[in-house]
């Protein structure tokens, strides 16, 4: 199970209140400090982070977390799982780049 079936992103809650809206705005403005930079998750184009980022801030904090930096934190290891579990199912296991890119030159010297 991936921590994207784990969590839904939506849980029964269609709005935030103002002060939860602050907490969202404070927590981003912290995430993406982060986030932008982060060469784990450059591969994505930045709008695409930042939807990411901002359904994971929503959604931890429907499940109760209230504090800026924690929900930051949490936000930033959640955006870093899913890329985990999107590059793993990307990229065969046993296999790396690095291995095709050897068995092509050894494949074109031996002729």
């Amino acid at each position: 199970m991936t921590l994207e079936t784990a969590i839904p992103l939506d849980l029964g809650r269609d709005f935030f209140d103002s002060a939860e809206t602050e907490i969202l705005s404070t927590a981003f403005e912290k995430a993406w400090a982060f986030v932008e930079f982060d060469p784990t998750l450059g591969t994505l184009e930045a709008s695409k982070r930042q939807s990411e980022l901002a359904r994971c801030l929503m959604a931890l904090l429907k499940l109760g977390e209230t504090n800026p930096t924690s929900l930051a934190n949490s936000a930033i290891r959640m955006l870093h799982q899913r890329r985990s579990s999107v590059r793993k199912k990307r990229i065969p296991q046993g296999s790396t780049a690095v291995g095709h890119r050897a068995r092509l030159v050894v494949s074109s010297t031996v002729t």
